[in-house]
Order: C-alpha cells, then sequence, then structure tokens
C-alpha cells in the first residue's frame, strides 16, 4: 500500500460516565392511618381500574381518611399545575398511576 492510498482513522471511544441528578425524594410518612391522599391517574386505559383496587386496598389496610381524584386529559400531557398545587396543599401523600 503507497502512502497515497492509506488512509488514517482515529477511533473514539463514545461511552461516558452516566449522569445521575441528585434526588432526595418527600420524607416518608409515619403512618398512612388517617392520610389524606392525592391520585393521579394519567388516563391511560386501565389505570383507573388498578388505582380504584389500590385505593381500595389502602382504605382496608390503612385506614386512609380521605382520596381526592385527579385524571390526566391525556397521558402524554402534563398534569395541571394548579391541580397539582392544589393535591400538595390538601393531600399527605400523592400517588401516580400509568395505565397499560
Amino acid at each position: 500500500m503507497t502512502q497515497a492510498n492509506r488512509a488514517e482513522y482515529l477511533l473514539v471511544d463514545p461511552t461516558t460516565e452516566p449522569v445521575v441528578a441528585p434526588f432526595d425524594g418527600a420524607p416518608r410518612l409515619a403512618s398512612l392511618a388517617g392520610t389524606r391522599l392525592g391520585i393521579i391517574d394519567d388516563s391511560k386505559r386501565n389505570a383507573d381500574v388498578l388505582l380504584e383496587e389500590l385505593i381500595e386496598v389502602l382504605r382496608t389496610r390503612y385506614e386512609i381518611s380521605e382520596v381526592q381524584w385527579h385524571r390526566k386529559p391525556s397521558a402524554s400531557r402534563p398534569a395541571d399545575p394548579a391541580e397539582m398545587a392544589r393535591l400538595a396543599e390538601s393531600c399527605d401523600a400523592v400517588i401516580v398511576g400509568v395505565g397499560d
């Protein structure tokens, strides 16, 4: 092979280290007894069925005092910020349910 026909290649390592954003999460409740629970239904098929079953279990086992339900208009759209603020203000905990 002559110098004119020789190609040079630069090998690049495409791997990187994962970037993990810090997340502390919400403080855990000492107990679920008597808590006010918020539910966010993502509007996918069967999300409501799953969430209704979950609520029944939580009411029976942990004596949840109140449930506030919010159904998103579409799974691909974010929840209404005003509704999220209302749930954050009036609930002790919130569960987001995903269907399918």
